[in-house]
């Protein structure tokens, strides 16, 4: 770690620690964020960047109650297209339509990289689940993290809680202490602290506005990286719960990551300054910059899923197509993979005519079969994948 660039942070401080490598105690400095403040003095190109933001996702939200019976018709893919792309923020690459598989069919092999997908689309609805009941806080994120981790390699002693031992980032895996670009708190008070404060300050009262309150909350997250895994995807999730506490968004209907993902070094980079020189400017009008892009992106995949299916409607019913082949179609938006059985069950009708109406839809071009195999056979609609998982515009600003 660039010790001189943090010695002099006005967000922080450095204390000591001694940690154990090769057998050999070495000593050097981990970064202790201050608490967040309870105002930020910002400058007018990043409250105008937060009001834009605020704008963009209050029109997305509008938008998805007017067109949409029923928002989780998109909510849903958008949890899949966010796990997806904040996995490969961290590394983790797997293909959207084998998370998709997978999620259908047990039996089919999962990657390690599949099961982490999986994982984080269980606590995405963990999470909106529990928020009914249990405030954003150091419990839940906690609770999120056990569901996120278990079962991967990364899983441990440690899962599910606050970590009891210190961690680093480095430029690779298992670097030296010495080579690390950020050492967080060290575990105990310092760490324990850290969490309390930041849950108190996303639930006080204050006159920030609240899309700046989730980049600032964000920021204090990753800087403390409360876990030995996950903290990325974990900080993420919480910031999207964040917009939805805060009645920005009524469901999660925009993916972050693919935003960061694009820029990952600078994403990274502007949540570092903010702990070396204090660049809460810079990093609250980034991230306001991406909840507007990303607001935009929602709105067109949207409205480009919509006329997929309006389009696709009249094309079965033009071929004398009805029933069973019809409802499936109006939901591929939600579901865009699914199986016989899937069918049957969705729309309470018999295995004899689910079969018969996925066929159908494979000889018109909606459906195709993706297995490959003559039973437990998986399918999927090919033109509703290329609109949820085409890459979004490239950033920008």
């Amino acid at each position: 770690m660039q010790i001189e660039r943090f010695r002099e942070s006005p967000t922080g401080r450095l204390v000591p620690i001694t940690v154990e490598e090769a057998g050999h105690e070495v000593n050097h400095f981990a970064f202790v964020p201050s608490p967040l403040p309870s105002d930020l003095h910002l400058g007018p190109k990043t409250w105008g960047a937060a009001i834009d933001a605020a704008h963009h996702l209050g029109r997305l939200d509008a938008l998805a109650k007017e067109l949409l019976p029923n928002p989780m018709l998109v909510a849903r893919p958008t949890i899949r297209r966010e796990a997806v792309s904040t996995s490969a923020l961290e590394g983790t690459f797997a293909p959207a339509a084998d998370v998709l598989s997978s999620e259908l069919d047990a039996d089919i092999p999962r990657s390690h990289a599949v099961t982490e997908v999986l994982n984080f689309i269980h606590a995405t609805e963990q999470g909106i689940a529990r928020m009914k009941v249990l405030p954003i806080s150091t419990r839940l994120a906690c609770e999120l993290q056990e569901t996120l981790i278990s079962g991967t390699p990364s899983e441990d002693w440690q899962t599910g809680k606050v970590r009891q031992t210190q961690v680093l980032i480095g430029p690779y895996k298992g670097c030296s202490v010495l080579e690390a670009t950020y050492i967080p708190p060290p575990p105990g008070d310092e760490l324990s602290n850290g969490m309390s404060d930041w849950e108190k300050w996303i639930h006080t009262e204050t006159d920030l506005h609240p899309v700046i309150r989730v980049a600032a909350a964000h920021y204090q997250f990753e800087a403390l990286h409360p876990f030995t895994d996950g903290n990325g995807r974990i900080g993420r999730l919480i910031a999207i719960l964040q917009l939805m506490d805060y009645g920005l968004l009524s469901e999660p209907l925009i993916n972050l990551s693919p935003y960061f993902e694009a820029q990952s070094d600078r994403y990274r980079h502007l949540l570092r300054e903010v702990s070396t020189v204090g660049a809460f400017d810079a990093w609250i009008t980034y991230f306001c910059n991406a909840l507007s892009a990303q607001a935009m992106d929602a709105e067109s995949r949207i409205r480009a899923l919509l006329a997929w299916r309006e389009d696709a409607l009249a094309t079965l019913r033009a071929r004398g197509m009805k029933g069973v082949a019809l409802a499936v179609t109006e939901k591929l938006i939600e579901f865009p993979s699914l199986t016989v059985k899937h069918v049957s069950d969705t729309h309470n009708v018999s295995v004899q005519a689910a079969n018969h109406a996925v066929g159908r839809l494979t000889e018109a071009g909606i459906l195709e079969e993706v297995t490959g195999r003559s039973y437990n056979r998986v399918f999927q609609a090919p033109a509703v994948l290329d609109i949820l998982f085409r890459p979004a515009p490239t950033p920008t600003r």
